[in-house]
């Protein structure tokens, strides 16, 4: 029989409180389990595979310009229709795990497909049978087969569909293993974020390095193999540490409670909006928390959902408050989130022609060396390694004095900050083609495409470090923002919407770049973004996009300026519970479990 009673502080450190159990079903042992050792094997595996990606993702718009002949309006559609459908599958990844599997077991699944996906892209690169004839020239060049390309793209889909399980539940996973109700442990998961995509933009560096280099100095299959053999050993390494891991129980799915409360609110819509917060129904607390869940306390705002909670004649089956706030929550970030997709467009359109423009530029550093193209993303992620500690050491702790903010200044304040700094790397990206087409009318070699401008790449330096630095202070917001601001019980979801910002934002970027092609290619006139780089007009290009860019900071201003943040789970609960801790003797084994 269940035993009802206070614990003493001594017991209370002992297990979690926020419900978390082991690999066998248990309430967690805080010192066993959880904290920086798992984190570290996690953080092992997300090295690794921001290793792969990152080998991948910067030479890609050189391979199927140079290896499977594709144009480079086709290219940059290629590149930004994959990295959409990347950050897109999360949403499915996050849905199986919050209802299906749990986040790990989504997460060990998923990355066989990504490991497997990796190795037909390997054999992709590596056979002769499955990739086109070399053609040193780049004209006339044979394009590839069905099965050639069919394979290659197969190969890229499977990463992305892997990286749908992968992308939301491992960093809600590593965030997992730390104790939201444990001070020490919630200080560290504030850090939790900014260290986490420190060692993704790390891996990354590496693989536009040392990865890029191999590809193109040794050959491609042993690149794509190489990273292959360390995700077989990395996923190995991770999977051991699943003693010490600690997991949230899987409960009913999140999104058909939110569609219920939507439902309801339609079909009541003539309903008087509740006035008492006593008057409305909330499932016991014990029942919450046995699905690993909180309880949450009637709020201010959107109080016309209320009435779906009222407990009324008219109203039999009503859903539970808790039910209600949940969905408060999810509503109430969607705002933010559309005004978060554009930055991603940004981002995918300076990357991607910042590759193109330095293939037409000299890349010599001294007289022997010769980095590659898709390298050059090193000064995009360099500014952005050094930003995140600078800003976690340094510039937190000097807000946090000032404002009493324990995050220095708030996650949209950051956002916003981050955003400013884009429009300023595309303007000066401007600024730079116009010296670059300068130099190629002064020599004439605007009508030869393969023709490399007398020009150094460095000169591209400078918008990819402003871009880095705000990429660290608008993606790191972003990721903490939406897991942070999402109900307890849908922290995957919380991270797929981050991901979802970037896919859409890519796929936005691909249909700005046709239409703008298309648009301005009309009538017999020149359009703005050709195959020959050299003849195009990548400068009216930038500042249509700082002009939409500013357009959507002055909706985010609009959209943050009115949004209320979402009490901490402590602050949530209610002054009408009670903290006490439920002892469950089940032969002879405790458990601890905090109560509201």
């Amino acid at each position: 029989m269940d035993e009802y009673k206070l614990l003493t502080n001594n017991e209370e450190e002992e297990f979690v409180s926020d419900g978390s159990v082991d690999s066998k079903g248990r309430i967690c042992v805080r010192a066993k389990t959880g904290g920086w050792r798992a984190f570290s094997l996690i953080i092992g595996y997300e090295l690794v595979e921001k290793l792969a990606f990152g080998g991948v993702v910067a030479n890609l718009m050189v391979y199927l310009t140079t290896k499977l002949h594709e144009g480079t309006v086709s290219s940059s559609n290629i590149v930004t229709n994959w990295m959409g459908t990347v950050f897109l599958t999360p949403l499915l990844g996050a849905y199986i795990a919050d209802t299906y599997l749990g986040r790990f077991w989504t997460f060990a699944t998923s990355s066989c497909i990504y490991i497997l996906g990796m190795g037909i892209l390997t054999l992709a690169v590596s056979l002769k049978s499955l990739k086109p004839p070399d053609c040193p020239s780049n004209k006339g060049c044979e394009k590839g087969s069905f099965l050639q390309t069919g394979t290659f793209y197969f190969a890229l889909y499977l990463l992305a569909l892997g990286q749908g399980g992968t992308k939301p539940n491992l960093s809600t996973f590593g965030a997992d293993q730390f104790d939201d109700f444990h001070p020490t442990e919630k200080m560290h998961k504030n850090s939790f974020f900014n260290w986490w995509f420190f060692i993704v933009l790390f891996g990354g560096l590496l693989g536009q390095t040392f990865i890029v280099y191999i590809q193109e100095n040794v050959s491609w299959g042993v690149g794509y193999g190489a990273i292959t053999g360390l995700l077989l050993i990395a996923y190995v390494v991770v999977m051991m540490g699943s003693p010490i891991y600690r997991y949230k129980v899987v409960e009913d799915c999140p999104l058909q409670r939110v569609g219920k409360v939507i439902a309801r609110m339609i079909q009541s819509r003539n309903m008087q909006v509740a006035t008492d917060a006593s008057c409305l129904h909330e499932v016991d607390s014990k029942e919450y928390l046995s699905e690993g869940r909180y309880p949450i306390a009637s709020s201010k705002h959107q109080r016309f959902l209320d009435k779906e909670a009222l407990l009324d004649s008219r109203n039999p089956n009503p859903c539970s408050l808790t039910d209600i706030e949940e969905t408060k929550q999810v509503l109430r970030v969607l705002p933010i989130w559309l005004t978060d997709i554009f930055p991603s467009t940004i981002l995918v359109q300076s990357l991607t022609l910042s590759i193109k423009q330095a293939m037409t530029m000299d890349r010599h550093i001294g007289s022997n060396f010769e980095i590659p193209s898709g390298s050059i993303g090193v000064f995009f992620q360099i500014p952005m390694l050094l930003t995140i500690p600078i800003y976690d050491r340094l510039i937190i702790p000097l807000f946090r004095r000032l404002t009493g903010n324990p995050r220095g200044i708030t996650l949209l304040q950051r956002i916003g900050i981050g955003m400013v700094l884009q429009s300023i790397a595309m303007v000066t990206a401007g600024l730079t083609e116009i010296v670059r087409l300068d130099v190629i009318q002064s020599h004439g070699i605007a009508d030869d495409k393969d023709a490399i401008v007398p020009l150094s790449f460095f000169i591209l330096v400078p918008q990819l470090v402003i871009m880095g630095i705000a990429e660290a202070m608008v993606e790191v917001g972003k990721l903490e923002f939406f897991y942070d601001q999402a109900p307890e019980s849908m922290r995957s979801l919380g991270n797929a919407m981050y991901a979802a910002s970037n896919g859409i934002g890519s796929f936005l970027s691909g249909a700005i770049l046709t239409l703008v092609t298309h648009i301005t290619g009309r009538h017999g006139h020149k359009s703005w973004v050709l195959n020959n780089l050299n003849a195009s007009r990548l400068d009216y290009f930038y500042a249509l996009l700082v002009a939409l860019n500013i357009i959507n900071y002055v909706a985010f201003l609009t959209v943050s300026w009115r949004y209320e943040y979402k009490r901490e789970p402590n602050q949530a609960l209610g002054k009408a519970y009670s903290k006490a801790t439920l002892v469950v003797d089940n032969g002879g084994q405790k458990a601890e479990e905090t109560l509201i």
